[in-house]
């Protein structure tokens, strides 16, 4: 499905420069790719969320091979006492899914996730192995910048305050849930 239809657009000064769409939305449907097609971008924002580590690293808050838990004390159990901050980044933490079912109640509340997270164990020596984090990169890369940050702030905070508005980044969010 991947390769079946996209968009993509470009904005220079608030102005659309270049919008483009095309191929199917879905295939087997005939149901072709339009204007105001809605899609799936969930690994686009670990580019992102990658942006605010690196703009934390570069304000001396935290270093790459700096422990998890030399910031945030709790992870420091169940086999994760080892994990450094580039092996999250770096998808080789051995955090690539949660034992834990996450409820759509969960999944917006940081202090939940953060106890999810303290109490999960790796499924793969960390250091070890890429796998690649789909659904736990954006939690857990949440709370490292909550435990670096000086104003605890969460990403999505911390990326408003930090980056897109100091820069006149206009930032659209779309809660599909």
């Amino acid at each position: 499905m991947e390769s079946e239809g996209a968009s993509f657009s470009v904005y220079v000064k608030g102005q659309k420069v270049v919008d483009l769409w095309g191929g199917y939305a879905d295939k087997q449907a005939a149901r072709t790719w339009k204007e105001n097609t809605i899609s799936v971008v969930f690994s686009a924002t670990k580019a992102v969320a990658a942006l605010c580590i690196a703009l934390l690293a570069d304000r001396g808050r935290l270093e790459y091979d700096d422990l998890v838990s030399k910031h945030w004390p709790g992870f420091a159990k169940n086999g994760k006492e080892n994990i450094t901050i580039e092996w999250v980044m770096s998808h080789m933490s051995g955090l690539h899914y949660f034992d834990e079912p996450i409820t759509k109640k969960m999944a917006s509340k940081h202090n939940l996730m953060r106890k999810v997270i303290e109490d999960e164990r790796p499924k793969l020596p960390p250091g070890t192995k890429f796998s690649y984090h789909t659904f736990t990169y954006g939690w857990l890369v949440d709370q490292i910048v909550r435990h670096t940050d000086k104003k605890k702030r969460g990403i999505g905070q911390f990326l408003r305050e930090e980056i897109t508005k100091p820069n006149g980044m206009m930032v659209a969010y779309r809660n599909a849930g």
